[in-house]
């Protein structure tokens, strides 16, 4: 009996051991994020300035599948990779939302784009709803953004320009710092797509707002 309880002991005591040992030598965790436009690379949009255009950026929906800190990868035609030791440093949805919303400012101009929800007291020329339908990447492969916007009036009710924008880029390097990369560098371009879009208007409808 008691050379039982001895062979139970060591035995307990080899698997805390190697759950020590693997503790030990597991791999660190890498987080990403999303990086905004820089002020440069806005200039070529920036030849006419909006005085004091307000637009407000929201509700960004993501498809649940991203709500997750790992990364997630495309690995086949029906399935999708979670990066255990690659991991976005703050939720994804609020990135996406906080990138945007510095990225239309710089193209903009303007420093009053409001991330939903914002205060009813704030007045605002613009709303823009996006819906993502993708927003991922495969590990040597591409890194697609498909998403669905309305630009809403100042009621935030009428519809004045609704569009599906798929954008594609391709990662420089097989790693994850490169994917980000190239997932940063979509929704540039998206935001791009939608910042025209609220310049056309508003030299259509309200040109003495530009100068």
């Amino acid at each position: 009996m008691n050379s039982f309880i001895h062979g139970v002991r060591l035995s307990v005591a080899g698997v805390i051991l190697l759950n020590i040992l693997g503790c030990g030598t597991s791999q660190p965790s890498h987080f990403y994020l999303l990086r905004a436009i820089s002020p440069t690379s806005s200039s070529d949009l920036s030849e006419v300035k909006p005085s004091n255009l307000s637009v407000g950026l929201g509700p960004v929906t993501l498809p649940k599948y991203l709500d997750r800190p790992q990364i997630v990868t495309q690995s086949g035609t029906h399935e999708v990779e979670l990066a255990d030791f690659h991991k976005w440093a703050e939720p994804l949805s609020e990135n996406v939302s906080h990138v945007l919303t510095e990225n239309l400012s710089a193209l903009l101009s303007t420093d009053r784009v409001l991330q939903y929800p914002w205060r009813s007291s704030n007045p605002l020329d613009y709303q823009v709803v996006v819906d993502f339908w993708q927003f991922d990447a495969t590990m040597g492969g591409e890194a697609v953004l498909v998403a669905r916007w309305s630009l809403l009036g100042s009621d935030g009710q009428t519809a004045l320009i609704t569009r599906k924008s798929q954008v594609i880029q391709h990662p420089t390097s097989q790693n994850y710092e490169s994917l980000v990369e190239a997932m940063s560098r979509n929704l540039e371009n998206l935001s791009r797509e939608i910042a025209e879009a609220i310049k056309a208007l508003l030299l259509k409808n309200h040109p003495g707002s530009l100068s």
